[in-house]
């Protein structure tokens, strides 16, 4: 399942104001900024290796590259095109977003201990980035279940950038951090009769399921869950036990 998180669509927010850097300053650059943009990652991809042959504005072809491989879930090549620039490229103008995007591979992967660190030692050394950090920060708080941290993360990005992007979405954070349980997810649907169907199979096979209902643009989505659980380690547990059984599963939140 492909990341659809709040963080996620924020994280997308943040990187893409790069490409108006790209537009400015890299001509060469235009068609590719204007594929990635219009969600042709492949097509994008293609140009951004072209320019890169031609050595065309390489740091911010390999940062566009970056992006794209984030678009399709290649942490891998993503952090490969990344790495390239904040090690070849020390005064690129895009290394500081470079350092973001790269530490947000890891988020996606579900590795939040290390995209904690990278995130910590990015905002320790003073960037210019801080809300977007701050923000990251405590989703990372948030995932791993340090509850009273992610509010921590989330007071401070108030109350110091106020005025920022990433300030106007923290009450969703807090409204999970209220929550204050883990949860497995097992599907998605927009037909509450498919819901329905997995869940009572779920409960027959003893597993606590429930539906949530939510909106996601003009759509309805019913999500099967499973569990109210109260430490990431039991999601864990259960996550492994619904894959075993057939179910491809995700912790929530």
């Amino acid at each position: 399942m492909k990341p659809k998180t709040l963080f996620f669509i924020f994280f997308l927010l943040t990187i893409d104001c790069g490409l108006l850097t790209i537009s400015l300053y890299a001509d060469t650059l235009n068609k590719a900024a204007s594929l990635y943009l219009q969600g042709s990652y492949s097509e994008s991809l293609n140009e951004c290796g072209i320019n890169i042959a031609r050595d065309n504005s390489p740091d911010s072809a390999l940062y566009l590259a970056g992006l794209n491989f984030l678009r399709i879930n290649d942490t891998e090549k993503a952090r490969e095109k990344l790495t390239q620039v904040m090690d070849n490229f020390k005064s690129s103008r895009y290394l500081e977003v470079a350092k973001l995007a790269y530490a947000d591979t890891f988020f996606m992967e579900q590795d939040y201990s290390k995209a904690g660190q990278l995130y910590e030692d990015t905002l320790k050394a003073n960037s210019k980035l801080a809300s977007a950090l701050l923000l990251r920060l405590s989703q990372c708080a948030l995932k791993s279940g340090s509850w009273s941290k992610a509010k921590e993360y989330t007071d401070n990005l108030k109350q110091k950038y106020p005025l920022s992007l990433e300030a106007n979405i923290p009450t969703n954070i807090v409204n999970e951090i209220n929550n204050q349980f883990f949860t497995v997810q097992v599907g998605s649907f927009a037909n509450p009769q498919n819901a329905k169907k997995l869940s009572e199979n779920l409960k027959k096979s003893n597993f606590d399921a429930y539906i949530e209902e939510t909106n996601s643009g003009a759509k309805t989505l019913y999500r099967v869950r499973v569990g109210k659980l109260n430490t990431r380690q039991q999601a864990e547990s259960l996550k492994q036990i619904l894959e075993e059984k057939g179910y491809p599963s995700r912790i929530y939140p």
